[in-house]
């Protein structure tokens, strides 16, 4: 009899809680993270006011499988986007982040999500032709000097054979174009084929000016020849080694720059990678070096088609997301890639951009 007034008492006192607290169910609206971001097609990049590329679209997919929604947020560099990462500013990062040994040291990555490495990228037409050359600056200023000293040879020689049949009542006009005529034969031939000097003064002239001409023919051969050697050499990338003594750019704070400085190779670092695309553009670099599939992507889509990759991929490396240390996410993000590697739509995502 006690025992059935104790549990018709504890019914009602439960009944009357749920009625007070009513059964917890699915939360209404999904979770909102916050994920950064940065410029680096094909991973990241923006489209039609939205973001796209291989990591964005792997993102949204790992979203949909978690059951939460994005928020993104660019950054200019990667050193702000991997501090903001560190800072717990964001949730998570996605791009081409490398998963290194002392980024790791201050954050979390999820599994592996693309395998990648090193490349280089060159203009096609990058040795000089003879034309380019020949236009160079320092280069028509030496012959702007020789053709000066031609001038003044041409005059003198008036001068001192003004009375030679050659320049017989002619005026200084004609008689300097007949003079400097006679200079560029002289220089060009080593001998008198208009005509021979007959004062003292205009045959010294002549032999000083037959020296001097194959002085000036000799040197300006020697400078044509040393500019384009220069220039083939410097045109000659096949692999890393060939970066040495040659005008390497890079990004800042980014896998490709710590492996140049640990190789040696002297380089030029930029904040963005626009700028880096920049500089080779303009003729400001020789190569760079940067992820492999980001210069593959850059060549094949550049607008004037005048950039190839060179050698083999080097310097091997993995791109993850990037985690705040100790993110609970870490665990379910690694569990949802496995599922996309399983049902296919990861390799369906890698196909989209990267083919076959």
């Amino acid at each position: 009899m006690l025992a059935g007034f104790r549990l018709g008492w504890m019914t009602a006192v439960l009944a009357a809680m749920l009625c007070v607290f009513p059964e917890a169910g699915p939360a209404q609206t999904a979770e909102t993270l916050r994920v950064a971001t940065i410029q680096r097609a094909p991973f990241a990049l923006r489209e039609n006011g939205g973001w796209t590329g291989f990591s964005i679209e792997l993102w949204k997919a790992l979203g949909n499988a978690l059951g939460v929604t994005t928020e993104f947020t660019e950054f200019e560099t990667f050193p702000e986007m991997l501090a903001a990462v560190q800072a717990q500013d964001v949730d998570a990062a996605v791009a081409n982040i490398s998963i290194t040994h002392s980024r790791e040291q201050v954050l979390d990555f999820s599994q592996p999500i693309y395998d990648s490495g090193l490349l280089i990228l060159k203009p096609i037409n990058d040795a000089p032709s003879v034309l380019k050359t020949v236009l160079n600056p320092d280069l028509l200023i030496w012959l702007g000097s020789a053709f000066l000293l031609l001038i003044l040879f041409g005059n003198l020689i008036w001068l001192v054979e003004r009375r030679h049949q050659s320049f017989a009542e002619d005026g200084y006009s004609k008689g300097f174009s007949e003079g400097l005529w006679w200079s560029i034969n002289v220089v060009t031939n080593a001998s008198f084929t208009i005509f021979t000097p007959r004062t003292w003064a205009g045959r010294m002239l002549a032999y000083s000016l037959i020296v001097i001409g194959l002085f000036i023919v000799s040197a300006f051969v020697a400078q044509i020849t040393t500019q384009l050697t220069v220039g083939q050499l410097r045109s000659q990338v096949d692999s890393y080694q060939d970066l040495r003594n040659k005008r390497v750019g890079t990004t800042e704070g980014s896998t490709s720059a710590r492996f140049l400085q640990q190789e040696a190779i002297v380089h030029t670092t930029y904040p963005t990678i626009g700028g880096m695309f920049a500089k080779l553009e303009s003729g400001d670099l020789d190569a760079v070096v940067h992820d492999a599939p980001i210069l593959s992507y850059y060549a094949q889509t550049a607008e004037n088609g005048a950039f190839t990759t060179v050698g083999r991929v080097f310097q091997p490396e993995k791109y993850g997301i990037a985690l705040p240390q100790g993110s609970a996410m870490r665990e379910d993000i690694d569990q949802a890639l496995l599922l996309l590697r399983e049902n296919g739509t990861y390799e369906a995502i890698r196909r989209r951009w990267f083919g076959n």
